[in-house]
C-alpha cells in the first residue's frame, strides 16, 4: 500500500452497489469490459476534442489507443488508454459517488428477478454512470493509475477491492491517460483468455473508432505480439459514394451472421446519414431470403450502437413489428450509453429515429415496387404477410402501405398487380373491387364464385394468406371503390349485354322450397342465384358474416367458432337443377328429389373442399349413374 494514500469509505449507495455487483449479479459478465473499454473511448475522444482548443493540454502528440493486456500467471487484466485522464478530484467524484438516485433501484429490482428465476437486464449497468463498477463482478481488486492531461495535476492512484472502502494516493504515471488494473478473481479466469478477450472486443466495441491492441501472456509468462483486434472503422459511418455495390453485399454478410444461403443477395438497401434534429447513421437491408427467425418472439433485429459502441444487439423497437424483417445497424450520437430495453420506449431520441427509419423503409419498398417490379414480387413472396399486418397496426402509414400491396388474381396469370393497377384496368360500369379468400391461388381460382365476375369481365383478387381475413376489414374502400367477397351476399353482376329480367329466367320455385325443408337442418336458406354461370349449385355465406375462411382459420388456431349455417345458391339456368325443378313440380314424391338436391348440396360442399358425408355422396352418384343405364 502506498503509504501517501489516503482511505476513504465509499458513499453509502456506492457500498450497497458493490454488495449487489460482487454477490449477487453475476448475469452476463462479459459487459465489464465493455463498459471499461466504452470508458477508454470516450477519455480519448474527450482528450481529441479538448486539444483542439486548448495548446497546453499535456500530451497533444500522444497516439490515441486503448491496450488491453491479459496475464494469465498472475491474474491481471489491463485496460489502458491515452485519453484525458483524471485528477485527484475527479478520482474521487467519479469512482466514489453515484450520481442517480434510480440506481439502486435498479439493482434491487434486477436482484429480486435474478432470484425468482428471470433474466436481469444488466444493459442498464452502465445508465447512470456506474458501468466502472461492474468490474467488480470479476475482480477482487481493481487498480487505478490516472494523470490527468490538464497540466499541473499530478498523477493519482486509486484502489479498492470493493469492501466498502478504497484509497488514493499518487501515482508515478507519466503519460497522460488512465490504466486500469483488474485483479481477476478465481471463477473469471477465462477473462483472461485471447479467445474470449477477442469475442468480446469484437461483439460489443469492433467498430469503436479507436484501435484496440490485446496481448495475452500465458500460464508459462509467455507473451504473444500485440494484435489490434477491433476494426476501429464503422463501415456504415463511410459516406456512401465511396462505397460500391460489393461492398454493401459484403457487409450484408456481416449483418446476418457471417453467413447466408446460397443466392441471399439483399433486394435493397438504406443508408441514411442524418445531421438534424437528430444525429444518427442507419444502414438497413431488404433480405433476399426470409430470416428463418421472422415469427419467433425472440428474433433478430436491428443492432442499436451508441457512438459506435453495441449497446443492443437485437433493439426491436426500432421498427414497427411489421418491419421485422429488415436487418442492420442504428448507430447514434444522441443516445446515452446503456440505454436500456426499458426505456427505449419512452426516449424521444428513440421514438424519432423510429419514426423515420418507418417512413424511409417504406419508401425503399415503393422505390423498389416501381423501379424493380420483379425484385419486389420476390420481397412480396417472402414478406408480403408480414407488411400486411401494418394495415391493422399502424394507421398512420395505411396509405403507403396500401400502395405497396400485391395480390395475383383471375386475369394476371400468376403475376402480382397492385390495387391502383386493378382499379386502372376495371371496365366501365364496374363499381367494386372483387376478392375471394381462401386456402390456396389453386382453390380460388377454380371457385365457382367467380363465374358472373369471369362473364362480366371483371378481375378477382386471389387472397390465399390467414391474414387477408384481415386485411379487407381494414380496407373498406380504395380509390373510393368497396371491397367485395364474391362469396358473401346476393351478388348479382349481370353479363355483358344481357337484357333479361329476372321474370324472363326460369322458375325453379319448386324445387327451391323443396331442398329448403329437405336441408333445414344444414343450411339457412336456399335461392336462385345471380352468381353461377356453369355450375349447378355453390354455398355463400352471409353479406358482412364470418366467411368460410375465417371460420376454418380460427378452428385450426384452436378457437372455439360455433360452425355458422350457409345459403346454398342453385343455378336457375342449369339443366341440371331445371331437371330437379320439373319433378319436383309435376311429382313431389319421387324419391329422385331428395337424392338430387341431396347431389346439388355436395356439390357445393365438394367444390370448397369439404364433405360431411362422402360416402353418403359416393352413393347417390352411383344411383344417379345406376338410372342413367337403365333402358
Amino acid at each position: 500500500m502506498n503509504e501517501k494514500a489516503e482511505k476513504h469509505e465509499f458513499k453509502a449507495e456506492v457500498s450497497a452497489l458493490l454488495r449487489l455487483v460482487t454477490n449477487s449479479l453475476y448475469t452476463n459478465r462479459e459487459i465489464f469490459l465493455r463498459e471499461l473499454l466504452s470508458n477508454a473511448s470516450d477519455a480519448l475522444d474527450k482528450a481529441r476534442f479538448q486539444g483542439l482548443v486548448d495548446p497546453e493540454l499535456r500530451d497533444r502528440d500522444a497516439k490515441a489507443a486503448i491496450h488491453v493486456q491479459a496475464d494469465e500467471q498472475n491474474s491481471v487484466l489491463v485496460i489502458e488508454d491515452t485519453g484525458i485522464g483524471m485528477t485527484r478530484d475527479e478520482v474521487a467524484l467519479n469512482l466514489g459517488t453515484i450520481a442517480h438516485s434510480g440506481t439502486l433501484n435498479f439493482l434491487e429490482r434486477a436482484k429480486a428477478q435474478q432470484e425468482s428465476g428471470q433474466k436481469p437486464d444488466l444493459n442498464l449497468i452502465g445508465q447512470f454512470g456506474v458501468g466502472f463498477y461492474s468490474a467488480f463482478m470479476v475482480a477482487d481488486r481493481i487498480d487505478v493509475y490516472s494523470l490527468s492531461a490538464v497540466p499541473g495535476h499530478e498523477a493519482v492512484h486509486w484502489s479498492s477491492t470493493g469492501d466498502g472502502t478504497f484509497t488514493i494516493g499518487p501515482s508515478e504515471r507519466e503519460v497522460r491517460g488512465t490504466r486500469i488494473e483488474l485483479h481477476i478473481k478465481p471463477d473469471a479466469k477465462e477473462f483472461l483468455e485471447r479467445y474470449r478477450l477477442e469475442s468480446i472486443i469484437r461483439k460489443y466495441s469492433n467498430y469503436v473508432l479507436h484501435p484496440i491492441r490485446l496481448q495475452v501472456a500465458d500460464k508459462d509468462g509467455k507473451t504473444d505480439e500485440e494484435k489490434q483486434v477491433n476494426e476501429a472503422t464503422a463501415f456504415w459511418t463511410r459516406p456512401a459514394k465511396d462505397l460500391s455495390a460489393a461492398d454493401y453485399k459484403e457487409f450484408y454478410k456481416h449483418v446476418m451472421g457471417g453467413f447466408v444461403l446460397p443466392g441471399d443477395e439483399p433486394l435493397g438497401h438504406l443508408h441514411i446519414h442524418a445531421d438534424a434534429p437528430i444525429q444518427y447513421v442507419a444502414l438497413l437491408y431488404v433480405p433476399g431470403k426470409p430470416p428463418a427467425d421472422l415469427f419467433q418472439e425472440d428474433r433478430k433485429s436491428l443492432q442499436l450502437f451508441a457512438r459506435r459502441v453495441l449497446i443492443i444487439e437485437n433493439c426491436d423497437k426500432l421498427l414497427p413489428p411489421y418491419l421485422r424483417f429488415v436487418r442492420g445497424v442504428v448507430d447514434s450520437e444522441d443516445l446515452p450509453l446503456n440505454v436500456s430495453r426499458e426505456m427505449l420506449q419512452e426516449h424521444n431520441t428513440l421514438n424519432a429515429i423510429r419514426r423515420q427509419l418507418t417512413r424511409k423503409v417504406l419508401k425503399l419498398l415503393a422505390d423498389i415496387a416501381s423501379e424493380r417490379p420483379d425484385d419486389y414480387a420476390k420481397v412480396w413472396d417472402n414478406f408480403g404477410s408480414v407488411l400486411k399486418e401494418g394495415l391493422h397496426t399502424d394507421g398512420g402509414h395505411q396509405e403507403e402501405l396500401v400502395g405497396l400491396l400485391r395480390f395475383r388474381s383471375s386475369q394476371s396469370e400468376g403475376k402480382l398487380i397492385s390495387l391502383a393497377d386493378y382499379v386502372a384496368a376495371m371496365p366501365e360500369g364496374q363499381d367494386a373491387i372483387y376478392y375471394i379468400t381462401g386456402e390456396s391461388q389453386e382453390s380460388v381460382a377454380i371457385s365457382p364464385h367467380l363465374e358472373a365476375c369471369k362473364a362480366r369481365g371483371y378481375q378477382v383478387l386471389f387472397m390465399t394468406d390467414p391474414i387477408d381475413e384481415w386485411v379487407v376489414q381494414d380496407l373498406p374502400n380504395v380509390k373510393d371503390k368497396p371491397l367485395r367477397s364474391v362469396t358473401q351476399g346476393d351478388l348479382d353482376i349481370p353479363d355483358k349485354d344481357d337484357d333479361k329480367k329476372d321474370e324472363d329466367r326460369a322458375d325453379i320455385a319448386p324445387v327451391l322450397g323443396k331442398a329448403r325443408d329437405l336441408l333445414s337442418s344444414r343450411v339457412k336458406d336456399v335461392r336462385a342465384s345471380k352468381r353461377l354461370r356453369e355450375s349447378a349449385s355453390c354455398l355463400v355465406d352471409d353479406e358482412g358474416g364470418l366467411s368460410r375462411n375465417m371460420e376454418r382459420i380460427l378452428k385450426a388456431a384452436r378457437q372455439n367458432v360455433p360452425t355458422r349455417q350457409r345459403i346454398l345458391e342453385l343455378n336457375p339456368e342449369h339443366p341440371f337443377v331445371q331437371a330437379v325443378s320439373k319433378i319436383a313440380s309435376e311429382n313431389p314424391a319421387d324419391e329422385r328429389v331428395g337424392t338430387w338436391i341431396e347431389l346439388l348440396y355436395d356439390q357445393a360442399a365438394l367444390a370448397e373442399g369439404v364433405v360431411a358425408d362422402p360416402a353418403g355422396m359416393v352413393k347417390r352418384i352411383q344411383s344417379v349413374l345406376n338410372s342413367s343405364i337403365k333402358p
